[in-house]
Parts: structure tokens; sequence; C-alpha cells
């Protein structure tokens, strides 16, 4: 086949599967950036060469922060933010630049917040901190997942939902809820999300929800039934059930998670009503080997997730 023939080929596949020249470039650059993968260092240096001009900017705004005014303090901290925020949007639509988004959306994620900050301090009047942060995290916790439900892109999810949370544990603060159980409700809601994710594409954050939601929902627990004498022995059947629950939802984080807590409340309950009785060195005999039983049966069940 010579040129020419090859090339009315391309025009009729492109025509039968509405290809784009869009498409047919980006194909051509990842598979040339593929080509180049072995090339770490310099993709290092690019790294680094980021890092200094982005210290060096920092280093440098603190030095004239105060003498600039008002309007160039917000402008030097939530422009940044914002412009990070929009060449995300527009490198999501591009095939070729759509793997620059998630660290565009991860500044904009640090940027915009300081900004608004700035802004407040400003020109808000009042110095209630903790209204302050339920605004601004509100606000970001909309203009994120309202942008994620328009691109579908897991890094808006994941920031998004993360300013959600924190607006969200400060608002119930704010109504003097006890921490204890915001501490649970909020837990157990982000279980939920994590397990409705996981299901998804969007499965790859779902790890690091699993991991803060059983931490918090467990640390919570623990804390809520310490007190009571006698009744936080309850603790290891939660701690047990989270342990199945991994299991269940195929979560090796989780599973980690429960594991070190039962091990944790072991040693616990062990020095809480054994360690001033003559038995205490049987205590610790009988201890250990729960440590290890336990251990072997987390790396079992672990391989039974993995193999799942």
């Amino acid at each position: 086949m010579d040129k020419n023939a090859a090339l009315d080929q391309i025009v009729t596949l492109t025509k039968e599967h509405n290809i784009t020249l869009d498409e047919i470039g980006a194909r051509i650059v990842n598979a040339s950036v593929k080509d180049k993968s072995g090339n770490w260092l310099v993709t290092l240096m690019g790294y680094l060469g980021g890092a200094f001009i982005i210290g060096g900017l920092g280093l440098l705004t603190a030095m004239i922060w105060g003498d600039l005014g008002s309007a160039a303090r917000v402008l030097i901290s939530y422009g940044p933010g914002l412009v990070a925020f929009i060449l995300g949007v527009i490198t999501v639509k591009d095939i070729r630049y759509e793997k620059a988004s998630t660290p565009l959306f991860l500044k904009a994620s640090i940027l915009l917040p300081t900004g608004m900050f700035v802004f407040l301090k400003e020109y808000a009047s009042g110095d209630d901190a903790q209204l302050a942060a339920i605004i601004v995290f509100g606000i970001l916790a909309f203009q994120f997942l309202l942008t994620f439900a328009a691109l579908k892109r897991t890094s808006l999810l994941f920031f998004g939902y993360l300013f959600f949370l924190g607006s969200l544990g400060l608002i119930m603060d704010r109504a003097h809820v006890p921490s204890d159980l915001y501490g649970i409700s909020l837990g157990l809601s982000i279980l939920t999300f994590a397990f409705t994710i996981d299901k998804t594409k969007h499965r790859s954050i779902a790890a690091f929800y699993y991991f803060i939601g059983g931490l918090g929902f467990l640390w919570s627990s623990f804390a809520l039934i310490e007190n009571y004498t006698g009744i936080d022995i309850l603790y290891l059947p939660v701690a047990i059930g989270m342990m199945i629950l991994s299991v269940r939802v195929q979560s090796r984080t989780l599973l980690l998670v429960s594991t070190f807590s039962v091990l944790g409340y072991l040693g616990y309950f062990t020095d809480q009503y054994f360690a001033d009785v003559t038995g205490w060195p049987i205590a610790l005999i009988i201890l250990g080997f729960l440590l290890i039983g336990i251990s072997a049966k987390a790396v079992k069940l672990g391989q039974s997730i993995k193999k799942g």
C-alpha cells in the first residue's frame, strides 16, 4: 500500500468511526510520551523546577506582603487559584492535556481557600474564624461538585467532597453536637460515600475515604464508650464487625484500620482490667497469642480481598 492509499484508508476510518483530528493528535502525543517514559530525569527536573518557581513566588509574596493593599493581596492569593481551576477545566476537555488537570485542580484546592480567607480578612468585619471557614468550604464544595457534575472528573469529586465534609463538620460543631456523635455520623456517611463510589469509575479515591471514614467512626465509637466501665467491652464487636464489613466491601484499607483498632483495644482492655492483678504476665501471654491470631486472620482476609 502506497502513501496515498494509506491516507485514503485513514480518511475512510475517521469518517466511519467519527474520529476527530484532535483525537488523532492526542493519540500520537501519548504514544510519543510513552516512548520517552524512560527519561525519568527530565520529568524529575521538571517537577523540581515547578516547585522552585512556586516556592520563589511564595517567598517573594511574603516579602512584599506588608507593602500591598487589600485588593492586591486578594488578587495575588486568589487569582492564581482561579487561573489554575480554569486551566484545569480547559485541559479536561482536551485529550492531549487532560493529565495536567489533576495537578491543576490540586493547586486550585490549595490556593482558592487561601485567597478567600484573605478576602474575608481584608473586607469582612468580625473575627469569627469558624463561620468564615464554613462559608469558604461550603462555597468551594458547591463549586467543585457542580463542576464535577458537568465534567465527571474524579479529582473534582475528591476535593469537592472533602470541602463538603469540612463545612459540614464545622456546622455540626457550631451547633454544639457532641464531638463523639458527629464523629460517628460523619464516619458512617464517609463510609457510605466510599462504598458508593467504589462501584463506579471513580473508585481510585475510595481507599482514602475508607481510611478516614473507618478511622473517624472507630475512634469516635471508642471515645463514646471509653468512660463507661463494663460497657467498653462493646467496642470489640464493633471493631470486629468493621473487619467483617471490610471483607464484604473488598477494602484492604478498611481492613487495615479495623485490624489495628482491634489490636489497640485489646492492649487497652488488658491494661485497664489486668494490670494490677497477679495474673498480669499470663494476661500478656494471652494477649500475645490473640494478637498473633488476629494478625494471621487479617493477612488471610487481605489475601482473599486481593483475589476477589
